[in-house]
């Protein structure tokens, strides 16, 4: 055999592996290797929508709980997902702190709403059906839950067209785009487990993300998607959170999203994570992990996360090598949230 055709077959021989190598990228829950395709998919080829057309009729949270009462009620008012918005009688220990807030005393009787839970409270007030006006004033909150900074609090002023364009589609629930408008303020179950098939009390594989319905990682991704891929936006709307999403519906047929985000190191640690996941999931055709591996909602618990095998995504806020504990802070700031 001559050299050069000895060189080009061990050369093509190790393209071949490469080749192998780079379509598995990902652990599977067992530990092994999980293939991933090797062409990237079409993000918005599978599934159908609900683009355009009005809010569907769904099962109220106040239902829900008629059933749910002791499983899910008790713990639902202090899960973040609950605390998108509360009343200002729903929250006494936000109420104070806004009466401490001197600058704002000029305000304080309008304000009957609170935006956020953690880290960053803004100011709200009804504004008409369905929609909220927002303060310009925003008050950052440190580790023991008092207020560390005022921001934009010298001359508050009342913005009615904010909310409905930023902060309406992930912290109210059932909005319809073209009128800027919501059915229900903070997430209602709806949010996340869609339109509730009344039989699924004898059959639980009825409802989205029941223990029996919750092995579809391209529908989890797309509901998880929906508030927390954050920079995206709709392609029908222009507004960043998509147009009348429904659980079961494919996410990407209308909301753009920018996966190149994935390499830019600037972005900060808890969006790139989140943007790699959705990437993996929707474009690379990973089944694994997906939000739900790590994180219970209803328990609001990540205790899942530290079981987790290793895999590349880790890396975004763990260690590559040696001692995968803490090696980046998981911190979030958004332009679009303003904070």
């Amino acid at each position: 055999m001559h050299a050069n055709s000895k060189t080009a077959k061990l050369a093509f021989a190790a393209a071949v592996l490469f080749a192998v190598i780079s379509s598995v990228t990902l652990l599977s829950p067992a530990g092994g290797l999980a293939p991933v395709s090797q062409k990237p998919l079409d993000p918005a080829a599978w599934g159908k929508d609900h683009v355009g057309k009005p809010v569907p009729e769904y099962v109220s949270g106040d239902e829900c709980l008629f059933c749910h009462r002791n499983d899910i009620g008790p713990g639902w008012s202090k899960n973040r997902h609950s605390l998108t918005v509360r009343q200002r009688e729903d929250a006494p220990d936000l109420a104070k702190l806004l009466r401490e807030q001197k600058p704002l005393a000029s305000v304080d009787s309008e304000i009957t709403y609170f935006l956020g839970s953690a880290g960053h409270i803004r100011f709200l007030k009804k504004s008409g059906y369905g929609k909220f006006a927002l303060l310009s004033a925003r008050a950052d909150l440190g580790a023991d839950g008092h207020v560390q900074k005022l921001v934009n609090a010298d001359k508050p002023t009342w913005d009615k067209e904010l909310f409905a364009n930023r902060c309406a589609g992930c912290h109210t629930t059932a909005v319809d785009s073209s009128a800027k408008t919501f059915a229900a303020f903070g997430l209602d179950c709806y949010t996340c487990h869609g339109v509730v098939d009344l039989d699924h009390t004898k059959d639980t594989s009825l409802i989205w993300f029941s223990k029996k319905r919750r092995s579809d990682a391209q529908a989890i991704t797309s509901t998880c998607a929906q508030c927390h891929l954050r920079g995206s936006k709709s392609r029908s709307t222009n507004l960043p959170y998509p147009n009348n999403f429904v659980v079961g519906d494919n996410l990407f047929k209308d909301f753009q999203v920018d996966f190149s985000k994935v390499a830019d190191e600037s972005l900060n640690a808890g969006d790139r994570h989140i943007f790699r996941n959705v990437r993996d999931v929707a474009v690379l055709g990973s089944d694994f992990p997906t939000c739900l591996s790590c994180h219970e909602v209803h328990k609001h618990s990540s205790v899942k996360h530290r079981r987790a095998p290793r895999t590349a995504i880790c890396n975004d806020c763990h260690n590559a090598e040696g001692p995968i504990k803490g090696s980046k802070a998981y911190t979030t700031h958004s332009s679009l949230c303003e904070y």
